[in-house]
């Protein structure tokens, strides 16, 4: 799995972890008491999680933009190389 890849199932997951903290806190009635702390820390971990890979994936050298652009110009810089010998 590329890092990519992770990092939007991570954003997924802390979405739906974000929309699960909100309802355990809004019908604190409705979860057992003894497993609540539990609950809340695991899904404050996820959120977590998601913002640290979605740092890692905008690290230099792991970004979408940056690798596309540099297989763009290793594809046109030999092009320009073989037209300049040519004219020469």
């Amino acid at each position: 799995m590329d890092r990519q890849t992770l990092a939007r199932e991570a954003e997924a997951a802390a979405r739906r972890a974000r929309h699960n903290l909100r309802w355990i806190r809004k019908h604190p009635d409705r979860i057992d008491q003894a497993k609540l702390a539990d609950m809340e820390a695991y899904l404050e971990r996820m959120i977590r999680f998601a913002e640290e890979e979605k740092r890692n994936a905008r690290r230099a050298g792991r970004t979408f933009w940056k690798m596309h652009f540099g297989k763009l110009f290793v594809s046109i810089i030999p092009r320009f190389h073989r037209e300049r010998e040519r004219h020469v």
